[in-house]
């Protein structure tokens, strides 16, 4: 089993558009070709305080955090590899994913910056 992590920064305000888009259609399209939704998250920002640092290591208090910030993380499982890279292969020629990323970004683009990490779960992890 393979995971993926992708992390976007969104363009200010594209929050709302993208969550939609992905949504309407990323969801049923990951399902369509293989890619496995495992959660989506809005990424937030601590409260500015200073960490508690200790001799077991740092502590941000996370009360007060602030979502809707603009950034958005989710995680994809595939079987292998090669069934990573064939769905996004497709993904990324898609007639239906290409129409909707155009029509969603009539006024701009939605994602300033992306970054994928790819994830090889160890003996011990819970998530196979």
């Amino acid at each position: 089993m393979i995971h993926e992590f992708r992390l976007y920064k969104l363009h200010p305000g594209k929050l709302a558009a993208f969550k939609k888009r992905f949504e309407q259609v990323s969801v049923p399209l990951f399902e369509q070709m293989g890619i496995r939704l495992l959660g989506f998250w809005e990424i937030g920002r601590f409260r500015e305080t200073e960490p508690q640092v200790t001799g077991g290591g740092v502590f941000l208090p996370a009360q007060g955090a602030h979502f809707g910030q603009d950034q958005i993380a989710y995680l994809v499982a595939f079987d292998s590899i090669e069934q990573r890279d064939a769905a996004w292969s497709a993904w990324v020629q898609d007639e239906r994913w290409l129409e909707a990323k155009r029509l969603s970004e009539a006024d701009g683009p939605l994602v300033a910056d992306e970054s994928c990490h790819l994830l090889s779960p160890t003996t011990f992890s819970p998530l196979e």
